[in-house]
């Protein structure tokens, strides 16, 4: 409850970043994890940077390998297509040899109603919505 008023206060810092806060008080078997985290949009909504530190443990072990950092930046290149980087952290380090992932990507998007759709390009599909296939130039 504390972390969601704190978290709508630094929000209210800035219209061009989105601040966020979160505390989670640990227990015998958890440890206390604070979060931080920042995310904002630059070039006209094109480009998007998320970003946050995690800092994890209890009373009695304050190691700096319990703090955590993760970002991702994408980069919206068309309507359809994105560029994505990201560097996030492993919680479960039991199973994981390495504490972070990086990775990258490129993302297609389209909607389609039928299968068919898919395959044909927009323009075509124009085209074809005119009636005869004709580009309707006089």
């Amino acid at each position: 409850m504390l972390s969601n008023q704190v978290s709508n206060w630094l929000s209210q810092i800035s219209n061009d970043f989105d601040i966020g806060f979160s505390y989670r008080p640990g227990s015998e078997l958890t440890d206390q994890e604070v979060e931080l985290a920042l995310s904002t949009q630059l070039l006209n909504d094109k480009v998007t940077v998320n970003g946050n530190v995690d800092v994890r443990g209890n009373q009695s072990n304050t190691y700096t390998k319990n703090i955590t950092g993760e970002f991702t930046v994408e980069v919206r290149l068309t309507d359809m297509l994105r560029f994505k980087v990201f560097n996030r952290s492993n919680h479960n380090l039991y199973y994981q040899v390495h504490p972070y992932t990086q990775g990258v990507g490129l993302f297609f998007r389209r909607d389609f109603s039928t299968l068919k759709d898919l395959f044909i390009r927009p323009d075509e599909k124009k085209k074809k919505v005119n009636g005869d296939g004709e580009s309707g130039k006089d």
